[in-house]
């Protein structure tokens, strides 16, 4: 009896580990059109609707359409602070806009809609087959430095952490998420974020991935003001709305030199492992 009853757990777990993943929900309407140059920008959403504006599918600094929906929400929460290079496709992909407004039966979150719900309009409409693959190449490591880490501990219930790769929690009355943000101008905020969160941020600024390497887990508070490598840099390019303002270049440091006074750690260059988007194929779509 024993015995046919762990053949009976036993096939139960079996079972569960090879259940189907829940359906990711689409879009039921779905209108693209082509944009004129100085169209609206900045997406919107509601219930069960979302609205890109006058969206790029992949700009200079790789932020746009295929970025958000296939890193930063590609799980359909915040999968990623990082912004990973895009390579391939037709050179379209970076100058024409267009704007995208599709609705839902349903209420999925503005995190699904802008993730795997966009993959399948991109897909579908534009055609796009896109991997991800891993190379060698440069980039840049976050280490400690000689110095003890100039680092806040973060206050607990201050504001309620959002981690790359979960859920982000449900807020009650008067609380608000923790911003972690980046002005590659010249600013970083972040509240309850750790060295890693930090270093997919700071590849916003820079010209290649960070890295961390301090084995430093733990969440802080960080503020970091640094002088732009490049004084004409447009961004905000965000993790979050909201971007803190950046400092006069005059009045602040380097990068390389403002990580190592305000934060006590240092930024080397290094090879390590770069994650790519790469388009195999994308088409213009067909308005409607």
């Amino acid at each position: 009896m024993k015995t046919l009853r762990i053949a009976a757990l036993s096939s139960v777990c079996l079972y569960a580990q090879q259940a189907p993943p829940p359906a990711i929900p689409k879009f039921d309407v779905v209108s693209i059109k082509r944009c004129k140059p100085g169209g609206p920008r900045g997406a919107t959403s509601s219930p069960g609707r979302l609205s890109t504006g006058c969206a790029i599918l992949a700009d200079i600094d790789y932020v746009g359409l295929i970025q958000v929906s296939y890193n930063r929400y590609a799980g359909g929460r915040m999968n990623s602070f990082r912004v990973i290079p895009i390579e391939g496709g037709p050179d379209w992909i970076h100058s024409e806009t267009f704007e995208i407004d599709a609705r839902s039966d349903g209420e999925p979150s503005i995190q699904m809609m802008q993730g795997p719900m966009m993959q399948a309009i991109l897909e579908d409409r534009f055609k796009l087959r896109i991997h991800r693959e891993t190379r060698q190449g440069p980039v840049y490591e976050i280490i400690l430095s000689k110095v003890s880490p100039k680092l806040k501990p973060f206050q607990a219930g201050h504001c309620i952490p959002v981690e790359a790769g979960r859920a982000a929690p449900v807020l009650a009355a008067g609380q608000r998420y923790c911003r972690n943000m980046v002005n590659p101008r010249g600013a970083v905020d972040m509240e309850g974020g750790t060295v890693s969160a930090l270093a997919g941020l700071l590849g916003m600024a820079l010209d290649r991935p960070v890295l961390d390497k301090t084995g430093l887990a733990d969440p802080f508070e960080i503020h970091l003001a640094f002088a732009p490598d490049d004084p004409a840099a447009t961004g905000p390019a965000v993790a979050n709305p909201g971007a803190p303002p950046a400092p006069k270049a005059s009045d602040v440091p380097g990068i390389f030199e403002a990580i190592q006074e305000q934060l006590g750690l240092k930024l080397v260059p290094a090879k390590g492992p770069v994650d790519l988007l790469v388009i195999d194929h994308i088409e213009k779509p067909s308005e409607n």
